[in-house]
């Protein structure tokens, strides 16, 4: 008789082992679903926007990524766009990303679940991205004079690494011929170079 009951007693703990361990493994499951990847994202132009708050500037759209640098609370930089709450920026004159959230950005959020279309406008995107050609020749046209911010290199492609024509000192005046990507293509004692566009009085 004892025998019997002892079975039956190892049954049951076996069988409430089993639901418990069925019981994680659903909740498990429902965390992976939570910390998916976000579904909105910013539709905004390229354009200067200010930080909300003092935040990392990174080589990659991950927290682990290395870090650039860090944008005060209130300073400016040049926004390129928005992908899934990380933004793609132009920071001294390298590429660099922000966590969204802590960008003021004037533009409004899409909902990718809501609009399955728009997923696959980045195949428009990037013809679009052969339209800032079209844009940068009716600027080519209108070529303006601009003065530096502060003392910058005038560099012969669009690259810090590329190499150094000269540099243009505070408040000298050189030529924009056209803007792309956060560089000015510029005339510089005769020659063709190129200028980070946050380094220079645009407007």
């Amino acid at each position: 008789m004892n025998n019997v009951m002892n079975r039956k007693s190892i049954k049951m703990v076996a069988a409430a082992g089993l639901a418990l361990t069925l019981a994680f493994t659903t909740v498990g499951a429902g965390t992976i679903n939570a910390d998916a990847a976000q579904t909105t994202k910013y539709v905004a132009k390229p354009q200067m926007v200010t930080a909300k708050t003092d935040v990392k500037v990174r080589t990659g759209e991950s927290t682990k990524s290395k870090v650039l640098g860090i944008l005060k609370k209130g300073e400016k930089v040049y926004f390129v766009k928005d992908d899934y709450g990380w933004s793609k920026v132009t920071y001294k004159g390298k590429t660099g990303y922000v966590g969204t959230r802590y960008l003021n950005i004037p533009g409004k959020q899409v909902d990718s679940k809501k609009a399955p279309v728009k997923k696959a406008t980045p195949a428009k995107a990037s013809t679009k991205k052969v339209t800032p050609t079209k844009k940068t020749t009716s600027k080519a046209q209108a070529s303006k004079t601009v003065t530096a911010k502060t003392a910058v290199n005038v560099r012969a492609s669009q690259s810090k690494t590329s190499k150094v024509l000269g540099v243009l000192k505070k408040g000298e005046k050189v030529t924009v011929v056209k803007e792309s990507r956060g560089w000015s293509q510029v005339t510089y004692k005769g020659k063709t170079g190129y200028v980070a566009t946050q380094f220079l009085n645009t407007k």
